[in-house]
């Protein structure tokens, strides 16, 4: 037997660039004592027990790690109070103490299948609401003494242990201790078993996010009736090819029957594709409630996929709608979709610029509130995008990417007339290298720009400088840090020459900042070199402590993370 999909787990991925500003973390708050009680009777004496209940789920998420164990030392009705914390969201990252946990939670489940859903006694599997499936690569090689790359003999046991042993506890918990549960996310980049999928439609849970979930073959899941189907209202959809597998040719088939078991429910689906891929849903399926879509990398060999997205008839109510234009089969369809009165935000993406693009869907559609299109060429933006958007009179949030190094001034000025524009964030040249080769005009940008006075944000990303005397080039502005010879060198710190110039380049955007709240006087915001600035009492203040690209906060507030 081959063993080579296991390997995957022991794989570190490596951390995302710094992108701490504004970072979205998310906080589940726990259920209220009554729902994870399951109605036993409250007996406890302790005071805090008396307080309304409403009270208790605000108090207790307060309490630090320390505390909570504290209090799960009174009694039975204090230590159900601080589960409900504690167990709120799981993470099963293959540690010990998370392996005695999913024993706990199956051995929970095997009891509520023989008492009919019931415990005699208050559960842990009532407190989670979130449940993450996670291995840590260090967990795995830990408990499996692995020091070095695996072996056969080590992928065996890991093989039976995780596939014969774990996954199996995790899906009987998922399908029997979890009454509670809300979002299942599985995010093992390995071959997914069918046990444990086949457990999610027994489970009440209406988030699943599937991250780059392998398929060693490319079958259908089983279609539950049409009064059972899931009840999934958002779903998170990134499905791969096992590559180890010579019998894994393509995901078509199990996508298509996650989308079809979801449909009737689904209200947000972000689905991510991978190259050469080939989607197909054979006839279309109806989405009846999608008002959130996000379609990215998916290759499509027909028009059943999006004619189910957008049917014909103006019978669609999206609102938000993230799309891959990369393909000549999307931008074909959309050139022919027309208006889609309900949708307000916008985002048009890919990979692959295309040469002489349609403006025709987004000119159709005057009523979005939110724009967003990256990378398009220079023409195409100034000539014919911008110019359409004349009419745009509800365009509050705007984002653009350039091709070329360089905003042309007439670009500026189509951009200038958008009065109703509260945000703006423009960025060009390369977005993927670490060099990069905007250098900006921030001159010019004043000047044309200056007549939106209804902008609260403003974003520039990519942007470089150059030092007072030429050196570096521009693309290594950031690489290098090169203090130009004329700024004063003060005594150097542990930190050396780079704190010094991290100073400068600082107080230099302080300075640009300075200038755009001057202008704009109704800016609250400001991305410029790298630095997140607000203002107070009139005056620049940097909101980071360092350097940061700010991609998870501008993507949330243009509308592009969907």
């Amino acid at each position: 037997m081959e063993y080579g999909e296991i390997e995957s787990l022991f794989v570190h991925i490596p951390p995302e660039p710094k992108n701490e500003y504004g970072r979205n973390r998310v906080v589940t708050r726990p259920l209220f004592f009554d729902r994870v009680n399951e109605g036993f009777p409250i007996t406890s004496a302790t005071p805090l027990l008396r307080l309304p209940i409403e009270l208790l789920n605000d108090i207790t998420t307060y309490l630090e790690t320390e505390d909570l164990k504290s209090l799960a030392l009174v009694d039975r009705d204090c230590r159900q109070l601080a589960r409900s914390v504690q167990f709120c969201t799981v993470t099963l990252d293959y540690s010990s103490r998370k392996h005695s946990l999913i024993e706990a939670l199956h051995e929970e489940a095997q009891e509520r299948s023989i008492n009919n859903g019931c415990l005699p006694r208050p559960s842990i599997g009532a407190c989670v609401r979130r449940f993450i499936v996670a291995t840590e690569p260090g967990h795995l090689s830990e408990a499996h003494n692995v020091t070095e790359r695996p072996d056969s003999e080590h992928l065996r046991e890991v093989w039976d242990r995780y596939f014969g042993v774990y996954t199996v506890q995790i899906a009987s918990a998922i399908a029997g201790a979890l009454p509670n549960l809300e979002e299942l996310s599985l995010q093992d980049r390995t071959v997914a078993p069918e046990h444990l999928l086949g457990a999610i439609p027994a489970s009440p849970i209406r988030t699943l996010k599937l991250g780059k979930t392998a398929l060693a073959v490319d079958d259908p899941i089983s279609i539950p009736s049409e009064g059972a189907r899931w009840g999934i209202r958002s779903l998170e959809l990134e499905v791969i090819r096992d590559l180890n597998s010579p019998s894994s040719l393509c995901t078509a088939n199990f996508c298509r029957s996650v989308l079809e078991a979801t449909s009737q429910n689904l209200e947000r689906l972000v689905w991510r594709g991978h190259f050469r891929d080939q989607q197909s849903f054979g006839k279309p399926i109806n989405f009846p409630k999608l008002r959130t879509l996000c379609l990215s990398l998916l290759s499509i060999s027909d028009d059943t996929v999006l004619s189910s997205f957008f049917p014909s008839g103006d019978t669609s109510a999206l609102r938000a709608l993230s799309i891959d234009t990369g393909t000549e089969r999307v931008r074909t369809f959309l050139s022919a979709l027309g208006t889609i009165k309900t949708l307000q935000s916008l985002h048009y993406h890919s990979f692959a610029i295309a040469k002489d693009p349609d403006v025709s869907f987004i000119a159709s559609n005057p009523q979005l509130k939110s724009l967003a299109l990256s990378p398009y060429t220079n023409e195409y933006l100034t000539t014919t995008l911008l110019p359409s958007l004349a009419k745009f009179t509800s365009l509050t949030s705007l984002s653009l990417v350039f091709e070329y190094p360089s905003i042309d001034s007439s670009a500026l000025t189509y951009i200038s007339k958008i009065k109703s524009l509260t945000q703006l964030w423009l960025s060009a040249g390369k977005q993927s290298s670490w060099a990069v080769d905007w250098e900006i005009d921030h001159d010019t940008l004043l000047t044309m720009l200056s007549p939106l006075q209804g902008l609260r944000r403003m974003a520039f990303t990519r942007d470089t400088y150059r030092s007072k005397d030429g050196v570096p080039p521009i693309e290594y502005y950031y690489e290098y840090r090169v203090l130009p010879t004329e700024a004063p060198l003060p005594e150097l710190g542990e930190d050396g020459l780079d704190a010094v110039w991290e100073e400068w380049h600082r107080n230099r955007m302080v300075n640009v900042a300075r200038r755009y709240f001057g202008a704009f006087k109704r800016l609250k915001w400001l991305l410029v070199g790298k630095y997140p600035i607000g203002v107070m009492d009139g005056e620049p203040v940097v909101e980071s402590g360092s350097r940061d690209e700010c991609e998870g906060v501008l993507r949330r507030w243009w509308g592009l993370d969907l």
